[in-house]
């Protein structure tokens, strides 16, 4: 970790509002995407990350310098996550009201985020292939899967906002798909993920 990465999580631990602040604005958009990717639910997901900040703060003495803090944080969103999913596959099973497809993806999107190595989703690595990817896409394709991915919009809805076909939307999304698989194919979660998401 870098050291000025160190002193702003040293800074914190000493009740250092400023570097508390850094942190929320760094993170929270990245934590809420990560999270509302697999619950889709907004208003959840909001929630899930507001509680995961103000643990932060309220545990802040705790704190060990030398922590990763954005894997931590995301360690603490994916397992208030998980629990989430895991409520509502329970409550879908009980109440039988929900058809056994949508019971498959709860379960599926708890599998994939169990999978899921917080540690990881910060490897420079990774980020590059990703972005690496979403630039080598065409403007248009680049647009629908931001949308889909950071939006959380449906094909349908995409294809409203753009004014094309849903068929159009689909052929974007499998077209960047196929390239994500390719270039992410040696970190397969990452791929559940993006297929998790889009």
């Amino acid at each position: 970790m870098e050291k000025c990465h160190k002193d702003l999580v040293y800074n914190l631990k000493n009740s250092d509002s400023n570097a508390f602040n850094y942190f929320y604005r760094s993170y929270y958009k990245r934590m809420f995407n990560f999270a509302n990717s697999y619950l889709r639910d907004s208003f959840v997901a909001g929630n899930i990350v507001q509680d995961t900040f103000m643990s932060l703060w309220e545990h802040r003495e705790k704190l060990d310098p030398e922590l990763n803090l954005p894997a931590y944080l995301l360690t603490t969103v994916k397992n208030k996550a998980l629990n989430h999913l895991r409520r509502q596959t329970v409550k879908a099973k009980v109440e039988k009201n929900v058809e056994n497809q949508a019971t498959r993806e709860l379960e599926l999107r708890c599998a994939t985020l169990m999978a899921c190595d917080p540690g990881q989703m910060f490897h420079s690595d990774v980020e590059g292939i990703i972005h690496k990817t979403m630039e080598s896409l065409s403007p248009q394709c680049k647009k629908v899967v931001a949308m889909s991915r950071f939006e959380g919009l449906t094909n349908k809805e995409i294809a409203s906002r753009l004014g094309v076909s849903e068929k159009a939307i689909e052929f974007h999304i499998s077209k960047a798909l196929k390239l994500f698989r390719e270039n992410l194919k040696d970190y397969l979660v990452f791929i559940l993920l993006i297929l998790n998401v889009l």
